[in-house]
């Protein structure tokens, strides 16, 4: 890991925090926590996150009236900069820009002045004796090569099935991991859990990139000239009648059309009730393309204690139970890493409590990089963003056998009530920019049946 000047780093770590949160602070929208919205609006528009967000600001382009209902006191949905846990940019949710420029944040992040920068690749592995050999960081590569070819394989050939099918048995001390990392660690499901079939049409990730400044804020900031009325949850859409009407718990609204951008998780779990119900078909899209499960246990570090510079990635060895995390270290340089989790792992440590979490993974760093990390460890927390109500989990992507069921989620109900979303988009879904994509798209349909 190489010696470290502990007085010169951490001088200047302390500068940078100091140096970014007060420029954040500086640079964060006001947001009205009660803004006053008109009771018939042409639109309303249920959830102000990454596809509300696109949605509302195409609307407005084209003078439609519009109202943004948000049930949390911000906006940002699963993509949110906390700047006073840690002092310092920290992603609660989202923080991978994916698909390289195919991204429309990148043209966003130019727009509003933010600066984005290419994602490093470097990466220590470590075996459950200490860090991977040469040999075996090449085994490790191939397993996880030969996990993605049999998934690939079978997507491509039409096969609609679990991912653990098409991978069956990788012969290799990496194969447990191999499987963690795919699974868990990128889709926020175990292999059993997630179609072949959605997972080959979903868009090649061709590079990722970061926001130092945090995904969150740059969201926050493309919003900045929305009122969206926070803290206001929609209990009932009724949709029987010549206009639509919404009851909230701040009131009632009669708009001709409404767009739902909330996740998959709440549709499916009835907090909004709907009357007429739904068509069941519909409904059954809710539980088909379910939520995943993916959280941060985030650790904040004096110094960098992992010796990658910054943002480098960390693997460790996982058997058969599953149980492992990857970590992103040293996030721009903050000395804050990311310890990982996803699948069903993840969704059992969220009955755990946060110190919990904390210490189970500070507690597998010290096995892997030694006693000298616990003395530079500042404090640390975690997300459970499978028991928010407000999402009922972190991302989405079809169950075995039920890719056709994208279509019909995203499909529109008499042409009065929308849908979008990241789990709305054909190929960037599971990705905030497919979250903006979708909300864009549908806007532009809405607006020409409003016209």
């Amino acid at each position: 890991m190489g010696n470290f000047q502990k007085h010169t780093k951490t001088r200047s770590f302390n500068e940078r925090r100091k140096f970014l949160v007060a420029g954040l602070a500086a640079s964060l929208p006001p947001i009205s926590l009660h803004a006053n919205f008109e009771t018939y609006p042409d639109v309303v528009i249920v959830g102000a996150g990454a596809a509300g967000i696109a949605a509302a600001k195409n609307l407005k382009r084209n003078n439609i009236k519009t109202v943004i209902l948000e049930a949390s006191d911000r906006v940002g949905g699963r993509v949110y900069t906390d700047l006073f846990t840690f002092g310092i940019p920290y992603d609660v949710g989202a923080h991978w820009l994916h698909n390289g420029k195919n991204n429309p944040f990148h043209q966003i992040a130019e727009q509003v002045g933010f600066n984005l920068y290419l994602a490093p690749d470097e990466m220590r592995i470590f075996t459950t004796e200490g860090e991977a050999s040469e040999s075996e960081r090449n085994d490790y590569f191939n397993a996880e090569r030969e996990v993605y070819m049999r998934i690939a394989r079978a997507g491509k050939s039409g096969k609609d099935i679990p991912a653990s099918d098409a991978v069956g048995n990788i012969r290799s001390m990496w194969g447990d991991t191999a499987k963690f990392v795919v699974g868990p660690w990128e889709m926020g499901k175990n292999l059993d859990q997630f179609s072949t079939l959605d997972w080959w049409n979903s868009a090649e990730n061709i590079a990722d990139y970061y926001c130092s400044r945090g995904f969150g804020t740059l969201v926050a900031e493309h919003a900045k000239d929305l009122h969206p009325s926070l803290n206001t949850i929609v209990k009932r859409i009724d949709w029987s009648g010549q206009n639509i009407r919404i009851d909230t718990n701040k009131g009632t609204l009669h708009p001709r059309i409404v767009i739902l951008t909330v996740s998959t998780g709440v549709l499916a779990s009835n907090a909004i009730k709907f009357v007429p119900s739904l068509p069941l078909q519909k409904r059954e899209s809710f539980e088909a393309i379910s939520m995943g499960f993916y959280d941060h246990i985030a650790l904040q570090f004096s110094e960098d204690v992992f010796g990658m510079e910054n943002d480098g990635y960390l693997i460790h060895q996982v058997g058969k139970d599953g149980r492992g995390f990857g970590v992103l270290t040293n996030i721009s340089g903050t000395g804050l890493a990311y310890c990982d989790v996803g699948g069903d792992w993840a969704r059992q440590l969220q009955s755990e409590t946060v110190q919990y979490r904390v210490d189970y993974a500070l507690t597998s760093l010290r096995e892997m990089l030694g006693n000298n990390i616990v003395e530079k460890f500042v404090k640390g927390t975690a997300t459970s963003w499978g028991m928010d109500p407000l999402f009922f989990g972190s991302y989405a992507s079809a169950k075995p056998g039920a890719y056709s069921m994208r279509q019909v989620l995203r499909e529109p109900v008499g042409e009065r009530i929308y849908f979008a979303g990241e789990a709305c988009h054909r190929s960037m879904w599971a990705t905030v920019g497919g979250a903006h994509l979708s909300g864009e798209e549908v806007a532009k349909i809405v607006s020409r049946v409003v016209a």
